[in-house]
């Protein structure tokens, strides 16, 4: 017996979604999970910000990325950095599974909690970077607000004093 036209169409259409959406919906959800450093040797519970920079001897974007880390460390003294050479095989598997693609310096920069709130693959703006540390430092998101649950405490005080 003959399929009908609209299954057979069904199927080859079906089959072309999944071929041309499959890798999107792979590369969405790559990026749309949540990256932590608390279960890696990175992560330092006491810094209220933790960094991690991955750079190579080699390249010079990641010698400025270095000198800007040790300003960053002088100024901020509850910031934990955390800079791996990625020149050994071994530490280029360690920074893969943290995301690192084809380019260098990547830093990833994680709150008090361990959560990674930002990645540059680039060398960071000086102002922009200071200015997400000090964010972080006082408890507010990467975006300068408070959490939910501070946000919801606060509306609760002030309503209260009305």
């Amino acid at each position: 017996m003959q399929k009908s036209t609209s299954l057979k169409i069904h199927n080859v259409f079906g089959s072309l979604v999944r071929i041309l959406f499959f890798p999107i919906l792979m590369t969405i959800s790559a990026f749309s999970t949540p990256l932590s450093l608390k279960n890696t040797p990175y992560f330092q519970p006491s810094a209220s910000v933790n960094i991690v920079t991955f750079y190579t001897s080699w390249c010079p974007p990641c010698k400025k990325t270095l000198s800007l880390m040790e300003e960053m460390t002088k100024k901020h003294p509850n910031l934990h950095i955390s800079t791996i050479n990625v020149e050994s095989p071994m530490a280029l598997k360690d920074a893969k599974k943290l995301g690192l693609g084809e380019t260098i310096p990547y830093i990833l920069i994680a709150d008090h909690s361990g959560m990674v709130v930002k990645r540059f693959q680039a060398i960071p703006d000086k102002t922009i970077l200071n200015a997400l540390i000090q964010r972080l430092e006082e408890g507010r998101l990467e975006n300068g607000t408070l959490p939910p649950e501070q946000r919801i405490d606060s509306w609760k005080q002030n309503r209260k004093g009305m």
